[in-house]
């Protein structure tokens, strides 16, 4: 018997306690639709080993890192990558110049020459950059250009 006259009996353990219940997600009334994509833009590479001779045109951005011999007129940039060459006349709605341009350019927004760019014709622009270290033999004019225009093709007369 222990002090106080009380037995002297283990307490009885304390049973655990049950865990909470998990939450059940409840079932939504109908799934949202889908939000729409936003517009990608695309582009289009001219990969360093390759020579294209020919025609250039399309609504997509367009990096050259070889060769272009021809025409472009395309609706978006050109992108003339460091090591790339244009001999070509160019009607797009930016034309950005790290490597070499051979022809007289158009565009309908911006003419950049970076440091690295060399552009040989003249160019004619709303707006026109040309880096430090850049090099430009040709004459320039700027002013509103409008937008280069897709042919379409003839329709078949029976």
């Amino acid at each position: 018997m222990g002090i106080f006259g009380k037995s002297e009996a283990k307490p009885e353990p304390i049973p655990e306690r049950p865990s909470a219940p998990v939450p059940v997600p409840k079932p939504a009334a109908a799934p949202a639709p889908p939000a729409p994509a936003p517009a990608v833009a695309r582009v289009s590479v001219i990969g360093a080993r390759a020579r294209l001779k020919g025609d250039i045109t399309g609504d997509d951005d367009v990096v050259v890192e070889g060769t272009v011999e021809g025409q472009i007129r395309i609706s978006r940039e050109l992108r003339v990558a460091p090591g790339g060459r244009v001999l070509a006349s160019v009607h797009a709605a930016s034309v950005v110049v790290s490597g070499e341009v051979v022809g007289n350019c158009t565009a309908s927004q911006r003419i950049e020459l970076q440091a690295t760019g060399k552009l040989t014709g003249d160019i004619r622009a709303p707006r026109i950059a040309i880096a430090e270290g850049a090099v430009f033999r040709g004459k320039s004019e700027m002013g509103r250009v409008e937008a280069p225009r897709q042919e379409k093709p003839a329709a078949a007369v029976p």
